[in-house]
């Protein structure tokens, strides 16, 4: 419902990234990427991610939300 890219703020072709449960954030270790603490934050199992972004966040990239690294691999 976004209507843009979480991580970026970008508008086209927006894909949603999903979790089982926010119990599956902690599993990821102490140190969280930046996209789970996003998600943590908002209470959310859902993140609105461009495509580029979704498959850095599959990929294991970490960078914080909205930064310079997310707009130019989302762009």
């Amino acid at each position: 419902m976004a209507g843009h890219c979480e991580l970026c703020g970008h508008t086209a072709k927006i894909q949603v990234h999903q979790i089982r449960g926010l119990a599956d954030l902690d599993r990821l270790g102490q140190m969280q990427p930046d996209w789970a603490v996003l998600m943590a934050r908002k209470r959310r199992k859902t993140l609105m991610v461009s495509p580029p972004g979704h498959e850095g966040i599959h990929d294991g990239h970490e960078a914080a939300p909205h930064g310079s690294h997310w707009r130019a691999r989302c762009g």
